[in-house]
């Protein structure tokens, strides 16, 4: 019993002990953010990269400055009062998931004052697999254009269909996780199931300073 403590406790810290080997020696990182909402983290990015990515998110939210995103079940993310019949149907096999979108005009510590807000850095590489990552799970219809599927739950917020699926192994924090993961940070997403553990291995890498080159001294 002891032993697989200690491997737990190893797991649960790996994150925090890799968080150093993947910053870029003297490289200008980009700022994104996560925010606890409890059951789930959003995601917080700079709109002007999305919407170069997803253009048409330009005439959607024209006056944001950043954008959140959470992913999750379809049916228990857009349910007003949805109970415990739906997250555990949610879980139990795949079903069909929806992308939440908040345009944000101020910084995400004032727009969601009273909740944890976690502001990390990633290279300007990292962004950009991210971006294209998120991209990606948007669905589309015939036409190309990205398919909503009604109006968010704050904030003038909306939902988007995603191709992707929700499912055990694959909810709403581990999509979080493997977004951060494209950018290049050494987090678990397998460890990752709930809010305040993704917040906790992100943490660890916010904690990283980027590393500076040693100046060479010549006599």
């Amino acid at each position: 019993m002891r032993a697989r403590l200690v491997m737990l406790l190893a797991l649960l810290c790996t994150g925090c002990g890799a968080a150093s080997e993947w910053r870029p020696v003297g490289e200008q990182g980009q700022a994104l953010y996560l925010v606890d909402h409890g059951r789930h983290v959003g995601l917080v990015l700079p709109a002007v990269g999305l919407q170069r990515h997803l253009p048409a998110l330009k005439k959607a939210f024209p006056a944001a400055g950043l954008i959140e995103l959470g992913w999750g079940d379809r049916a228990f993310y857009q349910h007003e009062q949805a109970g415990a019949g739906l997250a555990l149907r949610a879980l139990l096999w795949p079903t069909d998931a929806v992308l939440h979108l908040v345009p944000l005009s101020q910084s995400p510590a004032v727009a969601f004052a009273g909740l944890s807000v976690l502001e990390l850095s990633v290279p300007p590489a990292g962004m950009e697999r991210l971006l294209g990552e998120v991209a990606a799970s948007f669905a589309r219809n015939e036409a190309g254009n990205l398919r909503g599927v009604g109006a968010g739950r704050y904030g003038g917020g909306r939902f988007y269909a995603s191709v992707e699926s929700y499912h055990l192994l694959h909810t709403c924090n581990t999509w979080v996780a493997r977004r951060l993961v494209a950018a290049g940070l050494p987090l678990r997403p397998a460890l990752a199931f709930t809010a305040g553990a993704l917040m906790r291995q992100a943490a660890c890498c916010a904690k990283e300073e980027y590393a500076q080159p040693i100046p060479h001294i010549t006599d």
